[in-house]
């Protein structure tokens, strides 16, 4: 499949039909000679990225490419479609700060037409996410997630063009109720079975020609239930396109599973995905497809999108000085002694990633950073978000990753052994607790080890709350690689600990809780 050398798109002037219209639809009239062509235009896996970073994205950076996109359609006639594969929420402080108001708004103004509800749109309560489909001038999809009334968003869409009609359904991963929080009085459907039902309506009730699926499911098998788009296209005919999100995957080209393309472009808005469709007679003929990279080069940033945003910027920048918690003394540092010795900043920080994910519904035996991580001290008194920014400035994904309990005792022999001063030492929350002895020499060795006030059982898998730099075996810890199932929750430390910060209503002491015994070793001059 070759890359289109240049998009030319149209608006086009058709009416769109929510699903569930009164009366059933007619067939499209249609020259059977001609062929139509669709331009579809897509994101996935925003993840909060509402400013530019470095010269890649940013919200107002990709609303300069989609008019650009719609004003060479309109020059060209063909037709139009932008589509989000979900997880708008968890990211940038400005977005977590206004519940994703910002984003939406921008979503909003750039005319996205579909968004399927990803995941991390269930990281708060569910409120937060009635709040977000009230805001928005676009419809949520998924045709798996029902309330007790009917559907939480909508199951699909139908949009009618001159010469034929598209049917888009979501879909959303069962992967939510384990990596995230949904409110209980959601079920959550088979993926595979509704696909097949939303393919049956969407051609013999709604009479549509061409059918997308708009998929918040990932192509990368992250357990072995785990039905991610190449499963579902293997099993379910009909599908012309599959739009995909989740696994945060960079395609050059499309995926072809059982006649049906899948693409997915990437995260936090590096790309657009640019695809169209040329249809006729009711039927796909061609698909073209590339990643078109947002850089700040390329596209300098829509004046129009970034005033809407600007408000929302100003308020994240100021908060900056908001203090957002007392201390008692100062959280200290030293000369680097997270990096040799249980500290209350390693303690506050772990325990904040425990706190964070189970605030959001995922549990963990345990959370483990390493201490070169941690950066400076924190003052006495008022505590800004600045000082915590200054303190983790690192830009540290919270991950979660799970290991069979043989692979967890590895990991520990390899935390007994890092030298103290190394930037791997560990810091662990409240459920861990371990001595390390040290000999003349420096080389350590753990004992006593207990998670959760039990020795590791060879035999039970163990989930650990890490960071993506850890995760991915930095510092030593390729333990963590052996994961069998990991999860990445799109949050900064940094934002994790802000957030636990509101959970106290007094002055906090910094003191260790004696997590770790150390014998022997040494501290810093």
């Amino acid at each position: 499949m070759k890359k289109m050398s240049k998009i030319a798109i149209a608006i086009s002037a058709a009416a769109f039909f929510f699903a569930g219209c009164a009366s059933a639809p007619q067939k499209i009239a249609r020259d059977p000679n001609a062929e139509y062509k669709l331009v579809v235009l897509h994101t996935n896996d925003h993840h909060g990225a509402v400013l530019s970073k470095d010269g890649k994205n940013g919200l107002a950076e990709r609303a300069t490419y989609i008019k650009q996109a719609r004003a060479e359609a309109a020059d060209a006639g063909k037709d139009f479609l932008l589509l989000d594969a979900g997880d708008i929420n968890s990211g940038q402080a400005v977005s977590n700060m206004f519940a994703a108001e910002a984003d939406i708004t921008a979503y909003n103004a750039m005319g996205y037409e579909a968004v399927t509800f990803g995941n991390h749109e269930f990281d708060g309560t569910h409120e937060k996410v009635l709040k977000q489909i009230e805001i928005s001038k676009f419809p949520w999809l998924s045709a798996n997630i029902k309330t007790a009334k009917g559907y939480l968003g909508k199951p699909y869409i139908t949009k009618d063009y001159a010469g034929y009609r598209v049917g888009i359904f979501g879909l959303t991963t069962l992967r939510t109720l384990v990596i995230a929080g949904p409110d209980k009085s959601l079920t959550f459907t088979d993926e595979i079975e509704t696909a097949k039902e939303m393919v049956d309506t969407l051609r013999n009730k709604e009479k549509c020609d061409i059918v997308i699926l708009l998929g918040h499911l990932g192509d990368v098998e992250e357990t072995p239930t785990h039905e991610t788009s190449l499963k579902i296209a293997e099993a379910v005919d009909g599908i012309d396109l599959i739009i995909d999100g989740h696994s945060h995957s960079y395609f050059a080209e499309p995926k072809v599973v059982n006649n049906t393309p899948i693409v997915t472009s990437e995260q936090w808005g590096h790309y657009v995905g640019t695809g169209e469709l040329t249809i006729k007679d009711g039927k796909v003929i061609n698909f073209e497809w590339h990643p078109e990279e947002i850089t700040s080069e390329k596209y300098a940033p829509d004046a129009d999108v970034a005033a809407l945003l600007q408000p929302f910027v100003d308020k994240a920048n100021a908060s900056l000085k908001d203090v957002v918690l007392k201390t008692t003394a100062e959280f200290e540092f030293g000369a680097r002694l997270t990096r040799f010795q249980e500290m209350p900043s390693g303690d506050f920080l772990t325990d904040a990633m425990v706190w964070y994910l189970d605030q959001t519904g995922v549990k963990v035996d345990g959370a483990i950073t390493n201490g070169g991580g941690i950066r400076a001290a924190l003052p006495a008194g008022d505590v800004t978000k600045e000082a915590i920014m200054t303190m983790l400035p690192f830009e540290n994904y919270l991950y979660v990753v799970t290991l069979k309990g043989s692979d967890v005792k590895d990991l520990f022999s390899f935390i007994g052994s890092i030298k103290q001063g190394a930037g791997a030492f560990a810091q662990v929350s409240e459920s861990i607790k371990y001595t390390i002895t040290y000999d003349a020499d420096g080389n350590g060795t753990i004992s006593d080890l207990t998670i959760n006030g039990e020795p590791i059982n060879e035999n039970q898998t163990y989930r650990f709350a890490c960071n993506d730099y850890n995760a991915k075996g930095g510092d030593g810890y390729e333990p963590f690689t052996r994961s069998i199932d990991t999860y990445n929750s799109s949050m900064l430390l940094s934002d994790v600990f802000i957030e636990y910060t509101k959970s106290f209503g007094e002055a906090v002491t910094p003191e260790n809780h004696g997590r770790i015994t150390i014998i022997g070793g040494h501290l810093p001059e």
